[in-house]
């Protein structure tokens, strides 16, 4: 069976606008996706209880999964947000939290429900954050469960903030590469009806290939 990247359920279809998507990726129901973000390779993002929202340039590493939570002990809403900028690294494992914007998620992370990073900060990886977890603005937290670690510095913010431009440029370099135009001509190799010119003319069909003695140039 083909493998459907973006599936439709109780008639919500995902929402994406100039993404890149990895062909093994699935998203699943009431997921919107803005521009310029990047969802990479077997990411299962999944909107079946609730809304999954991902903003401008935010990038989801590989084999990182996305789901929601019926609701919350402390009735804030159970959707799962990920801000603009923000990049999620491999691995990592979000339920019903809050990422705010320019945010830094290592590898094999696990952000619990109504867990909220607030802008600028960063987790480090292998880090778990706990239920109701509060991460400030523009600190590092790490560990299991997750503690302050310091506060962020300048470079490091920026650094931060510039990856998430990193991830979209490499984006857009693997959607060209994943086109709805087959490439395979590229592979072909010349052959000999290819160079030569038919004996019998133009305009003569002496042969079954319409196309035999056309002299093909290849840059």
């Amino acid at each position: 069976m083909k493998h459907r990247m973006k599936l439709p359920l109780y008639d919500i279809e995902p929402r994406t606008e100039n993404n890149w998507i990895a062909p093994s990726a699935t998203i699943i129901g009431e997921v919107q996706i803005k521009r310029f973000a990047s969802i990479w390779h077997n990411v299962v993002i999944r909107g079946d209880i609730n809304r999954v929202d991902i903003r401008n340039f935010a990038c989801i590493g590989e084999n990182s999964v996305l789901h929601t939570a019926p609701s919350l002990p402390t009735g804030m809403q159970a959707k799962l947000w990920v801000g603009a900028n923000s990049t999620i690294g491999a691995n990592c494992s979000l339920y019903s939290c809050h990422i705010g914007n320019d945010v830094m998620i290592g590898d094999k992370c696990v952000i619990l429900e109504g867990a909220r990073i607030e802008d600028g900060a960063q987790v480090l990886a292998g880090s778990v954050v706990p239920p109701g977890r509060l991460i400030p603005s523009k600190q590092i937290w790490g560990g299991n469960p997750c503690c302050f670690i310091k506060d962020m510095n300048i470079a490091e913010t920026w650094s931060n903030y510039t990856l998430s431009y990193v991830n979209h440029h490499l984006g857009e370099v693997h959607k060209n590469e994943f086109t709805m135009w087959s490439a395979a001509y590229l592979d072909k190799e010349t052959n000999q009806e290819d160079i030569e010119i038919s004996e019998t003319g133009p305009g003569q069909t002496s042969s079954p290939n319409l196309m035999h003695g056309v002299v093909k140039y290849y840059a």
